[in-house]
């Protein structure tokens, strides 16, 4: 049997092969769950090709009924893969019938175990010679099928073609060039070798047709249509995902311009002050340096307070040029109180300005998240500066933005919100608050909380408004402890 062996383990390596390749598509995006099914039924089918070697070994019926007893497994997980590959591959599907064809499977291969020899046959009474490239292997010759059972079988299996039928046609009638194709191709590599194997399958178990038991052709067929389309469509779609975060990033770059500009009248006041009370001790150093006799504590305690505001005037300036870089998201552990006092940092002028209070309630202790410190304080400014606008209107002494923080250690997460004393956001408008481009105000780019909602997602969070807050708005936003 040298030729059959090298024939069914070069096609078992070959399945192998495309699992793996499925698997690591799989655990490239976590999403990707019809990558996953296809990796499945490629172990499935390594195993089938495996036990098919065993049933054409066998010297005795007996032998024959135990190895294809055990044959129904593999066969059992390759089926089931196929009907939840499809499901998530084209996204659509009726449900009963995906629940029905796996209750009947698992019916079947439930019984396969209670009854000997196996589901197909009451008994195996003799064995015949074939030759297969010149091999000899071993074929049922004489066998009493179990005809009562047969029928849930077959009816599993047409259920399974009408399933995929019905799941192509739904695919298809959505529209698009994408869709149809991606319903034409599973139309024929997946509903077109179920078809071959019931009927070979059926002519097989009542002695219609005397051949090998295997599935391997339709099986394999089904992996490497599906495999090369899968892995396709990953390339399309990894290329397309680089551009969006390509994209992303541009955009985020923008945002912040956008936030500077709406801080630049409170920023150069900021500015202005340490540049001004540079100028006025650099003058009081002058008249100190023309005296006689030169008061060198005085010189020196001027000359540190101009050295003070050097320094308060370059972080100010630092501030600024850290959110004008263009970067992509790198993920650090970091502070979230760094995070916080960043963002107030660079809101703070404009809070004044407005007189708005911008108050936080940060506990000590809390663990470090897992975040990109210039992306984060965008998202905090950006939930900052929307606080100030919302409160503007209220009276003085009532303008408050709040910062709180806390840590779910259960979750290994933790949760900052950001809360104002304003008006709210409308129940309207709740569904809408993170779509891009949309915007309440007249000046907006409406680009400001799309962007926040992504960068979230990309650290792995989420973020929220809290719908339950009953006084002003509250954006609540989750991060991953580091």
């Amino acid at each position: 049997m040298e030729s059959v062996i090298v024939l069914w383990s070069a096609a078992s390596a070959a399945a192998m092969v495309l699992a793996v390749l499925c698997g690591l598509m799989w655990l490239m995006e976590r999403r990707d769950t019809a990558s996953l099914m296809l990796c499945v039924l490629g172990i499935a089918t390594a195993v089938s090709a495996f036990l098919e070697l065993s049933i054409m070994k066998s010297a005795t019926p007996s032998e024959f009924g135990a190895w294809l007893r055990w044959y129904h497994l593999p066969v059992y997980v390759a089926l089931i893969a196929q009907v939840l590959f499809v499901r998530r591959y084209l996204e659509t599907g009726t449900a009963w019938m995906k629940w029905g064809f796996i209750a009947l499977r698992s019916f079947v291969v439930i019984v396969n175990f209670l009854v000997a020899p196996n589901y197909n046959f009451e008994s195996i009474d003799r064995l015949q010679s074939m030759s297969i490239l010149g091999d000899p292997i071993s074929l049922i010759a004489s066998a009493v099928p179990r005809a009562g059972m047969q029928p849930i079988a077959a009816a599993s299996l047409v259920l399974l073609q009408i399933y995929v039928i019905d799941a192509a046609i739904r695919c298809w009638r959505k529209g698009g060039a994408e869709r149809r194709r991606k319903a034409l191709v599973v139309g024929l590599s997946v509903g077109l070798p179920i078809f071959c194997s019931i009927t070979y399958t059926q002519l097989l178990v009542f002695g219609v047709i005397h051949g090998p038991v295997s599935n391997i052709p339709w099986f394999l067929g089904t992996l490497l249509v599906m495999g090369y389309v899968t892995s396709r469509d990953f390339v399309i779609s990894r290329r397309a995902r680089l551009e969006v975060a390509e994209l992303r990033s541009q955009l985020a770059q923008i945002e912040r311009v956008s936030l500077l500009g709406r801080l630049a009248s409170a920023l150069s006041h900021e500015l202005s002050q340490p540049m001004s009370a540079m100028s006025l001790n650099l003058g009081a150093a002058l008249k100190q340096v023309t005296r006689s006799p030169t008061d060198i504590t005085e010189l020196e305690a001027i000359l540190h307070d101009v050295d003070a505001d050097n320094d308060r005037a370059i972080d100010i300036i630092n501030r600024m040029r850290q959110l004008f870089k263009q970067r992509s998201i790198e993920l650090n552990p970091i502070k979230v109180e760094d995070a916080v006092k960043n963002a107030i940092s660079l809101a703070d002028a404009e809070a004044k300005a407005q007189s708005v209070f911008l108050l936080q309630r940060i506990p000590p202790g809390l663990p470090p998240v897992s975040g990109d410190s210039i992306h984060l304080s965008q998202v905090l400014l950006n939930l900052l500066m929307n606080g100030i606008q919302a409160v503007k209107a209220r009276p003085l002494g009532a303008r408050y933005v709040t910062v709180e923080a806390r840590a779910d250690l259960a979750k290994g997460e933790v949760e900052i919100s950001v809360g104002d004393s304003g008006p709210g956001v409308p129940a309207t408008i709740l569904h809408r608050i993170f779509d891009p481009l949309f915007t309440t105000k007249p000046e907006g780019m409406g680009m400001g909380l799309a962007l926040s909602h992504t960068i979230i997602e990309a650290h792995g969070g989420r973020l929220w408004v809290d719908k339950e807050s009953e006084d002003g708005a509250v954006f609540r936003f989750t991060l991953r402890a580091a």
